[in-house]
């Protein structure tokens, strides 16, 4: 028995659309919580690890300008 349908018109019977929840039902998956946590710590880290890159990189912006700052008013006295 073929579980689609290609007719938006069709419409299924009360059995048929109860086989369907039940299969649907049974083919839930497992939830680990080891493999949860390992993800939210994953996304953390990643998280983290964005936040200390942007410092970073703002820090190196920062500098940059402060040098040029300090070169061109040097020049104009």
């Amino acid at each position: 028995m073929s579980d689609l349908s290609y007719n938006q018109y069709s419409r299924l019977s009360d059995s048929l659309e109860r086989d369907l929840m039940r299969d649907a039902m049974s083919n839930g998956e497992s939830v680990s919580v080891i493999t949860l946590g390992k993800t939210v710590l994953r996304s953390l880290k990643n998280g983290f690890m964005a936040v200390a890159d942007y410092l970073v990189e703002v820090t190196d912006a920062l500098d940059e300008a402060r040098a040029k700052d300090a070169r061109f008013s040097r020049s104009q006295w």
